[in-house]
């Protein structure tokens, strides 16, 4: 007797066979901000000495007020030492970008629908708003307690990400890895929101023409849009970063000892801004390297 043919698992099979071809594509398209990641890494770690230098006390007695400052003493330290932190790095970033990316197009088709021609201010803020509710959902979930981790050993543990997970515990418990997040999140939302918001915007306003623009026009585009995403949401994240290395502080007294130590507002808001600037391209890469999976699959 013949055997009848199970038509209806034969979609099913296929849609998981598209959806595998999909996220292995996205993964490859995503190999080379990740790529750019690993090597931009030691300029990351001399943008968390340099930003956390106020409050900590590991390096008591060094200086981190330059680059040059900093890359000495990390040469004192070794090759390796440079990518202090990195595996933390390594474990967040396809996911994290992944969960954004994916998560910042979901939110835009939640958010109500306003035409740009007659309703542009309350269209502006859809846009943005699905951006920073991006920002702030990724953190939640996924990324906010690797960066944690990788803070403590980029700043302050020499050991194993093993070990700086249970430093972390055993200062704060499971609370630990989300201590300073309730001042980052207005932070990631002014970043995500400029960034992912901007970049919609962007598209937007050149209409037609965005898709005749070289991939090195796009990604300038992406990295400028970045940048000022950078410059509005750093400040929060230096008072968080330097509230991550010290316990029994608040934000207030964090934020005093900061500004009293850096000799006022603006050294202690933006120290390490220059490396941050010098290690951001990725993001525009991230953007671009997205939309042309889209474009692509």
């Amino acid at each position: 007797m013949a055997t009848k043919l199970d038509v209806t698992a034969v979609p099913a099979e296929m849609a998981a066979v598209k959806y595998a071809k999909a996220v292995g594509h996205f993964a490859a398209i995503q190999s080379v901000p990740f790529a750019f990641k690993l090597a931009a890494y030691p300029i990351e770690r001399i943008r968390l000495l340099m930003q956390t230098q106020h409050t900590n006390t590991t390096f008591e007695g060094k200086s981190f007020k330059s680059l040059g400052n900093t890359i000495s003493h990390m040469r004192g330290e070794g090759y390796l030492a440079a990518w202090r932190g990195v595996t933390p790095t390594i474990v967040r970033w396809i996911p994290s970008q992944y969960i954004i990316l994916f998560l910042k197009d979901h939110l835009n088709g939640q958010f109500p629908v306003y035409d740009k021609k007659t309703d542009y201010g309350k269209y502006f803020f859809g846009k943005v708003g699905s951006g920073a509710a991006t920002g702030i959902i990724n953190a939640l979930i996924w990324a906010y307690p690797l960066d944690v981790m990788r803070q403590q050993l980029a700043t302050k543990d020499k050991g194993t990400w093993r070990k700086a997970a249970r430093d972390v515990y055993a200062q704060g418990g499971l609370r630990g890895f989300y201590r300073g997040f309730m001042l980052d999140a207005p932070g990631l939302a002014i970043f995500r929101g400029v960034q992912l918001g901007g970049w919609d915007l962007t598209k937007d306003y050149y209409g037609e023409e965005w898709g005749k623009m070289s991939r090195l026009s796009r990604f300038a585009h992406g990295q400028a849009i970045s940048l000022m995403g950078s410059v509005f949401s750093y400040p929060w994240d230096t008072v968080r970063r330097n509230l991550m290395t010290v316990t029994g502080s608040t934000y207030v007294e964090v934020y005093k000892a900061g500004v009293s130590t850096a000799g006022g507002v603006r050294n202690f808001f933006y120290a390490g801004f220059s490396a941050r600037v010098m290690s951001s391209f990725v993001n525009g890469a991230l953007l671009e390297a997205f939309d042309e999976w889209k474009r692509t699959r």
